[in-house]
């Protein structure tokens, strides 16, 4: 039988490095005063939504984020390694403004990091992959489940699960004018899981950015 299992993604709020502009991957940093607002409202966006079960990426700034947005409700949390951020390798840590073209070179090309210690979007996807299909499998139909994890690793699952064009996506963004992220800090997005397929039902903030991204790719 059929069933439909929603997943409400917030990545974790906003951390000292995000601040000081390091690459931000499998280290960590805790999160700063709006990072813990982030994680707010979050909570209050979610308060009224059935959350069965939740899990969350092991790094300090997710498990701190989790913590903060299931305050006051009986909701089980999960830690998983397999929903941490892509490890950038070597570069881990590493403060962007040292090298910008060689990063930039590789964030906005294949995002392989392998040669470097670090990880490709298709293996950091394929475990996230494994916790989504065991969610799925052990969900009822109609669960709302809470997911805290990471930016870099939802684009590559919205590309590489959903068909979404993160270039169509940043070129929408930049025509707005804005040079963030697409994925931002908080809640971020809801996804929809049906009969082994991924859909993103909403990606949030950007001044309505997959609304328009939705219109000229009439998805």
């Amino acid at each position: 039988m059929k069933k439909k299992v929603y997943i409400h993604y917030v990545r974790h709020g906003r951390t000292l490095f995000n601040r000081l502009g390091r690459m931000q991957g499998w280290s960590d940093s805790p999160l700063e005063k709006e990072g813990i607002e982030d994680a707010i409202q979050a909570r209050e966006a979610l308060k009224d939504v059935p959350l069965r079960k939740a899990y969350t990426s092991t790094s300090e700034r997710c498990v701190d984020t989790a913590h903060i947005v299931l305050e006051g409700r009986n909701v089980p949390l999960v830690y998983t390694k397999k929903l941490k951020e892509i490890s950038w390798g070597d570069y881990d840590g590493f403060l962007i403004s040292d090298d910008p073209e060689e990063i930039n070179r590789r964030r906005l090309g294949d995002c392989d990091w392998t040669d470097v210690g670090g990880e490709n979007p298709q293996t950091a996807v394929t475990r996230a992959k494994e916790i989504l299909d065991q969610i799925y499998e052990e969900a009822k139909d109609g669960d709302h489940i809470l997911l805290v994890s990471h930016g870099a690793i939802l684009m590559h699952m919205m590309r590489l699960l959903m068909g979404i064009d993160l270039t169509k996506l940043f070129a929408i963004l930049h025509r707005k004018g804005k040079t963030g992220h697409i994925v931002i800090n908080g809640y971020a997005a809801d996804i929809l899981i049906e009969d082994g397929q991924f859909y993103l039902l909403d990606l949030k903030g950007n001044d309505g950015l997959y609304e328009e991204y939705k219109k000229e790719t009439n998805r």
